[in-house]
C-alpha cells in the first residue's frame, strides 16, 4: 500500500510519504536534502522508492518542518527540530513493527543523519547506510549554500561576502538565498550539528556506501579524506558513478545507475 497524508509530528502537521509492504523486516528512511536540491532529487527519491517497493521493501519519507508539503515556514526552523523529526520518524516505525531501519541521506541530510546517530538513542538497529553525494561537514555546506547569494549579487554588479552576510543574520535579518528565508539560528543550528568524530562506537559494523556522481575519472581528494573519516567510524565504502551533476543541474537528470545500485545495496541483489 503506497500513502501520502499528514502526521502529527512533534506538533506540527508535517506530510509523509508511506510505501508500505507486509514485509517487517527493514524499511528505508529517507533524509532528505536542502532547499532547491531537495527539488532537484524528489524524482530520483521517487523511482528509488518504487523499486524499493516492488521489490518488498518499505519506504517512509517525511517532510520535516518548514520543508516540502509540510506545516511551517523555513524562517521558523532550526536543525535540532528536524533531528526531532527525524526520531519521531523513527519511534513510528519501530511502532509500525519493523525490525531495522535503513538509511539513504542525500547532500545535506548526511549532515542531518551523522548528529541524528550521534545524538539519540534510537528505537531500531539500524541495518545499512546509504549517502548520496553527502557534505560531511557543516561549514563546508554552508559556504557552498552562501555563495549562491554572493553568485546572485555579482550577477547584479553587486558585491557581497559569507562574512557580511553572517553579520546581516546576527543582526537579525532574514536573509533570502536561493529563495529561501534564512536566519540566524537556523544557521547556528547546522554549525552546532555534531560530526562524525562524535559516533558511538556502535556503527563500526554497520555497512555504508558512498555514491559519487561525477565527471571526474578517479576519486576527488576531498571524497578520498572523507571516505578515510568514514572508515574510521562505519564499514564503508566508495562508488564513483560516471555523469553530471544531478543535484544542482538547470533541468531534471536522470540517474539510472545511481537508482540500481542503491537498490542493490539496499536489498543485496543484483539487478
Amino acid at each position: 500500500m503506497i500513502s501520502t497524508q499528514f502526521k502529527q509530528i512533534d506538533g506540527h502537521s508535517c506530510f509523509t510519504h508511506y510505501y508500505q509492504t507486509a514485509n517487517r523486516c527493514d524499511v528505508v528512511l529517507f533524509v532528505s536534502a536542502f532547499a532547491e536540491e531537495s527539488n532537484k532529487t524528489r524524482h530520483l527519491l521517487n523511482k528509488t522508492k518504487i523499486m524499493l517497493y516492488q521489490q518488498g521493501i518499505s519506504c517512509f519519507h517525511i517532510d520535516v518542518f518548514g520543508t516540502g508539503d509540510s506545516e511551517g515556514d523555513l524562517s521558523e526552523a532550526t536543525a535540532q527540530q528536524w533531528r526531532a523529526n527525524y526520531k519521531s520518524a523513527f519511534d513510528f516505525l519501530a511502532e509500525e513493527g519493523f525490525r531495522t531501519v535503513s538509511l539513504i541521506a542525500i547532500r545535506y541530510g548526511a549532515l542531518q543523519l551523522i548528529d541524528l546517530l550521534a545524538t539519540e538513542a534510537l528505537p531500531l538497529p539500524v541495518n545499512k547506510i546509504l549517502l548520496w553525494q553527502p557534505y560531511l561537514q557543516s561549514s563546508t555546506f554552508l559556504q557552498q549554500f552562501f555563495r549562491l547569494k554572493i553568485a546572485e549579487q555579482m550577477a547584479t554588479g553587486n558585491k557581497t561576502t559569507q562574512k557580511e552576510l553572517e553579520y546581516q543574520l546576527s543582526t537579525g535579518e532574514v536573509v533570502e538565498i536561493a529563495g529561501y528565508p534564512i536566519t540566524q539560528n537556523f544557521v547556528s543550528s547546522i554549525y552546532a550539528l555534531k560530526d562524525v568524530t562524535a559516533l558511538p562506537a556502535l556503527y563500526q559494523q554497520t555497512p555504508l556506501l558512498w555514491l559519487e556522481t561525477s565527471m571526474l575519472p578517479n576519486i576527488s581528494p576531498v571524497c578520498e579524506k572523507g571516505m578515510g573519516l568514514l572508515s574510521q567510524y562505519f564499514a564503508a565504502e566508495f562508488a564513483q558513478l560516471q555523469g553530471p551533476a544531478w543535484w544542482n543541474a538547470t533541468e531534471l537528470v536522470q540517474s539510472p545507475e545511481l537508482i540500481a545500485r542503491s537498490v542493490e545495496f539496499l536489498t543485496g541483489k543484483t539487478a
